[in-house]
């Protein structure tokens, strides 16, 4: 910790020391990110002068602890498809649950995931915020906003002073998708993948990205819209729009998109209930992704299957949280800093209300809004507070303090990498004034 410590404050004088540089190359960073492929909807990847900086200790610290909560999640992903009455505590309808039950988890438990939490730099503890387990994303803004460091004077300077890598997040992912293919088909054959969302949500720059890595290391790919995919019921076979025979899905359309649009995705659900094409990953994810899996793993019935260093770990990393209730309302005026209110299923911080950001008044006529059902109560978890150096709420550029979140990366149930965002506030999120940092991992 201490080590990381004084490379960050190191980091900062150099930048400093030369005020004009330090301006001049924070510009042309922005520029490149302008100019790169890292955009969603047209905007460009907000980030601030200084990556952020782990050491591997810190990163195989990471990885240890996501075996541990892949092990606690195996348990409780069982115990759904084997227990009714488990399965009821997750109160869902009877088309997500049909979904559910047809897919099988022990081909890939998660094939992909974010897990994102808050850690403290100075103690190592962390409270998880989300399991990103559907639509994982942002690997690309991680890799553009390396190249775009590469401008800067220090990063280079540092990078030749210390052992450094950064986080590869392409080629793993398309070896990682390759072998749940190979255990799912028992074939050494390389898939024909179509990468699919519905493109006026998804992020088509960074499918395009997935895709050259893809056609590079030898797997033929496409990006195509949901919508788009036809299915021939007489030959058992999946078609992209033009034509070609698909072999495996790489979903990033979230759980919650598809059943809003289910009619459209007619082709691919019934390509994936007669099983004559590989989802990756497949409706078992939602299991993890909807944020109801934090209050699922407080409930007695969850603790009782875990060992004791699993409960421990569960109440040492999960936040408390229950479903929202009209009793949890004076306690929850009484002390707004306290509390975040959250949906069961969204993402991208929709409809996430937390008192911290709110005044007294503002928190009442929010809880008192807010729905009796479909809405989870959770202890806020204040982020870690660094410095660095980037355009502040006066739309100035200076030196800022910076609200921390570190996601973890994890690709068939190994670490992969590191994403790293900031925010002004306490909120981190799109909607407010986040940025994200690219990752050095740096040995000792």
């Amino acid at each position: 910790m201490t080590e990381r410590k004084e490379w960050n404050r190191d980091y900062l004088a150099a930048a400093a020391s030369d005020p004009e540089r330090l301006k001049r190359e924070f510009d042309e960073i922005t520029e490149y990110m302008k100019a790169s492929t890292a955009i969603h909807h047209g905007e460009y990847v907000r980030t601030c002068y200084a990556p952020k900086l782990f050491t591997e200790e810190t990163f195989r610290s990471f990885a240890v602890d996501i075996r541990t909560l892949y092990g606690i999640l195996s348990k409780v992903m069982h115990a759904y498809y084997r227990d009714p009455a488990y399965r009821a505590l997750f109160g869902f309808d009877a088309v997500t649950e049909e979904l559910i039950l047809r897919a099988d988890p022990d081909i890939s438990l998660l094939p992909m995931a974010r897990i994102d939490f808050f850690f403290n730099e100075e103690t190592g503890a962390y409270k998880y915020c989300e399991f990103n387990t559907d639509g994982t994303s942002a690997m690309n803004e991680d890799r553009e906003l390396n190249l775009a460091q590469q401008l800067s004077t220090v990063y280079r300077d540092f990078r030749a002073q210390h052992k450094t890598r950064t986080c590869e997040l392409f080629h793993s992912w398309v070896a990682a998708l390759c072998d749940v293919y190979r255990r799912a088909r028992h074939t050494e054959t390389a898939p024909y993948v179509a990468i699919v969302d519905f493109m006026d949500c998804g992020t088509v720059n960074e499918f395009e990205v997935f895709q050259s890595y893809f056609v590079e290391d030898g797997v033929p790919a496409e990006v195509c819209d949901m919508r788009s995919l036809r299915y021939n019921a007489a030959e058992k076979t999946l078609y992209g729009p033009g034509g070609h025979k698909i072999d495996a899905i790489y979903r990033r359309a979230v759980t919650s998109d598809i059943l809003e649009r289910y009619e459209e995705c007619a082709a691919l659900l019934a390509a994936v209930r007669e099983d004559a094409v590989l989802l990756v990953g497949d409706f078992h994810t939602q299991l993890v992704h909807n944020k109801t899996i934090f209050r699922i793993l407080h409930e007695p019935q969850t603790q009782a299957m875990l060992s004791p260093a699993e409960q421990a770990f569960v109440q040492a990393h999960v936040p408390l949280t229950k479903t929202f209730a009209a009793s949890d309302i004076p306690r929850v005026l009484a002390d707004k800093d306290a509390w975040i209110l959250k949906p069961l299923d969204s993402y991208a911080s929709r409809g996430v209300h937390a008192g911290v950001e709110s005044t007294q008044e503002e928190w009442e006529q929010i809880v008192r809004a807010t729905p009796l059902q479909g809405y989870l109560l959770q202890e806020f978890c204040r982020p870690y507070v660094t410095e660095n150096y980037g355009i502040g709420l006066d739309g100035t550029f200076g030196k800022n303090r910076y609200y921390n979140l570190t996601g973890i990366y994890v690709y068939d149930g190994v670490a992969q990498g590191v994403y790293s965002r900031v925010s002004l506030s306490p909120i981190i999120s799109s909607q407010y004034s986040e940025k994200t940092l690219p990752t050095l991992l740096v040995s000792e």
